[in-house]
């Protein structure tokens, strides 16, 4: 059974000698990374070199953990595991040596693996130290990389949030301005979809200004496009796909934020929020130079398969597809970010509840395909890893939905230096088990999502 490290009355760490430290046993470093030579700040120890290492250190003591170790700490007083027991058995019988330690610990090997010496050339060994500190320092580089990364895709967010204000902006003063300015935005969103190792990320940044008013445009927007891709539609059908989604809400512009920001309207005021599906096909019928696939959507984005939806209550095939595929991404991106943010639900809850409980609403084709998008791990989903780790996954790797890009939480690092590890190229770290936020304590919710909404966009993968 898995147990959950973090905020688990269960599982409270304590705290040894480092001489007793031994194979099996699940620790913490309360160190910066750069002051040791392990991936992670807590692992198991899978070998005696390991601990060799740690009590190199110099700690006077390590926090170890019972309920995540495989075997006990050493006895000081005869050298064998406490409890009084020779090596390889415990009073119960049980299997606890260092080999068993070891062997069950093979899993998260590369979790607390010390990173490996450089030989110069010469067939002789480097002196330890200057090699490790070399193979840290190229860790160090790939995760300023991947953070350089993450900030580029910030700015192009912060600049496609600006597009898409000023769409909203001119659509009545300068509708012709704001058809292009939107057709550009979309073109550009799909030309960078085109080229290869793109991912889609949870932002973690909230230098955005003002601009995060539209961020659920620019979420359905993306979303849209990447579903569409993944449904292969060709490019043009995607930059229609894209304009239909960037003013999918264009009939909001006609309805009182009175009532536009409340969660709990009347019926009379829900009827007046719906109108803005018929009032958003009037205005882009009024701009004269959206497509009738863009025009549909933007009417019919809130329509269902089993004829539930409005404004006319279409059903099946009857609902246009590129209509189908609006609706599933503006529904989810309304679960994660609803207006009372205290009925949130993170994104393996948002994709959950659409495929069990709504699943008559939706394109099943259309939705199964957006889970795999998303993947197993969604974007924004908090996990605990194999090694104990609590982190935010920011990355989908197509390649294996099992293992994305994590931020991970480690309150000794400055959030702007967080180390965001990508799993597949940490194969024995897998992902245990995903968390609720109300899960975690404020220091590392606060370290890992500032932002009480989620915010996608799309990035390329530099190899």
């Amino acid at each position: 059974m898995i147990k959950k490290l973090m905020n688990s009355g269960g599982d409270q760490g304590v705290t040894i000698d480092p001489a007793r430290l031994c194979p099996g046993l699940f620790v913490r470093l309360d160190l910066g990374w750069m002051a040791h030579n392990f991936m992670f700040n807590q692992f198991r120890i899978t070998t005696d070199a390991q601990v060799r290492e740690l009590q190199a250190l110099g700690l006077s003591a390590i926090t170890y953990y019972p309920a995540r170790s495989t075997a006990r700490p050493l006895d000081l007083a005869d050298g064998v595991p406490s409890g009084g027991t020779e090596a390889g058995a415990d009073p119960t019988g049980e299997d606890i040596s260092h080999a068993a330690g070891a062997e069950g610990a093979e899993e998260d090997a590369e979790a607390g693996e010390s990173l490996p010496q450089v030989e110069d050339g010469s067939g002789e060994a480097e002196e330890p130290a200057a090699p490790r500190v070399s193979e840290k320092e190229v860790q160090a580089q790939r995760l300023a990389a991947r953070r350089a990364e993450i900030a580029q895709c910030e700015r192009r967010y912060a600049a496609a949030a600006a597009g898409v204000k000023s769409v909203m902006r001119d659509v009545f003063p300068a509708g012709d301005k704001a058809v292009s300015t939107a057709r550009k935005l979309v073109g550009d969103t799909v030309d960078g979809l085109a080229e290869a190792g793109e991912i889609v990320i949870h932002l973690m940044n909230e230098k955005l200004a003002d601009e995060t008013a539209y961020f659920h445009v620019l979420n359905v927007m993306v979303l849209s496009i990447l579903l569409g891709r993944e449904l292969k539609l060709p490019p043009e059908v995607l930059r229609v796909l894209g304009e239909a989604a960037l003013f999918h809400d264009l009939g909001k512009l006609k309805v009182p934020e009175s009532v536009l920001r409340n969660d709990k309207r009347n019926r009379h005021e829900e009827d007046f929020f719906r109108l803005h599906t018929t009032y958003g096909r009037e205005i882009a019928r009024d701009l004269g130079s959206l497509a009738a696939a863009a025009c549909d959507v933007i009417e019919y984005h809130h329509e269902q398969m089993d004829g539930k939806g409005y404004p006319k209550g279409l059903s099946g095939q009857h609902v246009p597809l590129l209509a189908r595929l609006v609706g599933i991404t503006n529904h989810y991106d309304n679960l994660c970010n609803p207006l009372n943010l205290d009925a949130a639900m993170t994104p393996a809850e948002a994709l959950t509840h659409m495929f069990r409980n709504e699943s008559e609403a939706w394109d099943k084709a259309v939705l199964q395909a957006f889970i795999r998008l998303l993947g197993v791990y969604p974007p924004g989903s908090l996990v605990q890893l194999s090694n104990g780790n609590i982190a935010l996954v920011v990355a989908v790797n197509h390649a294996d939905l099992l293992r994305p890009s994590v931020m991970v939480f480690d309150p000794s690092i400055p959030r702007e230096d967080a180390l965001v590890v990508d799993l597949i190229e940490h194969s024995d770290v897998e992902i245990d088990v995903v968390l609720n936020p109300r899960e975690l304590d404020r220091a590392a919710l606060a370290y890992l999502s500032p932002r009480r909404k989620m915010s996608y966009y799309h990035s390329k993968r530099t190899q």
